[in-house]
């Protein structure tokens, strides 16, 4: 099976290609989440919109460069739900779109300020190597794990701070946002597991096999939380064990639906980090340590 080519000039189908190709879900989900945690942070409103420009147009790229690397193999494996596959926009106009928003990536983040922006686009550039290369390998975890780790880094260093510069990101943050990436990481996969063996991917949850990702998927997003509840300084209160519990919910869930909704773990551990965003703000201990 080839990738079917969209038809020249047909610019509505390319532009509805696009916006699924994006990976419209997940890029929304995690510019919401990183612009709140800005804004609880103290850098307001206007200080979250140039956040929210580069977070949206890194997760563009990553989103159109995943699709535009995984053409071939979509098509080979039948996916026909991709829009590329489908013949909404072909492989090149998605890579050039990828370019584009990677381009205007970087003085988006870099109006965020140099370290928030050194941050940011080592993110980027994680999910553009897991694109490119890991995501094959044993190691394809590394990326979301730096991705999602790199968040409270990013938010620390756009914190006003003393002469000592901007505050650095509390220990327990950094990993809790890690153990999320690969949380995240499990939950996308699971539901094309099958089909990246039998084209010969061979990352870490393909590696695992469905039954024990599974088995895995409810670890990280617990670990990540109970982090969150008993790292910070300070006896934990309702609000944090409220918030525990609620991230336990959403792993069930993401557990017993995922038979039946192949994209429900994913939408489960997205689900725990925006709990998780809530926790630290009833923590009042942000993402600076003290």
């Amino acid at each position: 099976m080839t990738c079917s080519r969209a038809l020249p000039g047909d610019g509505p189908r390319q532009v509805a290609g696009l916006a699924r190709a994006c990976h419209p879900g997940p890029a929304v989900a995690v510019t919401v989440l990183v612009t709140a945690l800005v804004v609880l942070a103290g850098r307001g409103l206007a200080g979250a919109a140039p956040v929210a420009l580069a977070v949206l147009t890194g997760q563009l790229s990553v989103g159109w460069c995943n699709d535009a690397v995984d053409a071939a193999r979509d098509a080979t494996a039948g996916r026909t739900g991709k829009p590329i596959v489908a013949g909404l926009v072909t492989a090149r106009t998605v890579r050039a779109a990828a370019l584009t928003a990677l381009a205007a990536c970087v003085p988006l983040s870099l109006a965020c300020g140099p370290l928030p922006a050194a941050a940011h686009l080592l993110a980027v550039a994680a999910a553009w190597a897991y694109n490119l290369w890991l995501k094959g390998t044993a190691a394809s975890w590394a990326p979301y794990a730096i991705g999602f780790g790199a968040v409270p880094v990013f938010v620390a260093a756009g914190m006003p701070g003393g002469h000592g510069g901007p505050p650095l990101p509390a220990w327990w943050a950094v990993l809790a946002a890690a153990l999320l990436g690969c949380g995240a990481h499990l939950g996308n996969v699971l539901p094309d597991i099958e089909a990246d063996l039998a084209t010969g991917v061979r990352g870490w949850p393909q590696r695992l096999g469905a039954a024990r990702v599974r088995a895995l998927m409810p670890v990280p997003p617990l670990a990540a939380s109970l982090l969150l509840v008993v790292a910070p300084p300070g006896p934990p209160g309702p609000a944090e064990w409220l918030a525990l519990a609620g991230v336990a919910g959403c792993a069930a869930a993401g557990l017993s639906l995922g038979r039946r909704l192949p994209r429900a773990p994913f939408a489960a551990a997205i689900a725990a980090a925006g709990i998780d965003v809530l926790l630290l703000a009833a923590t009042g201990a942000g993402v600076a340590a003290p």
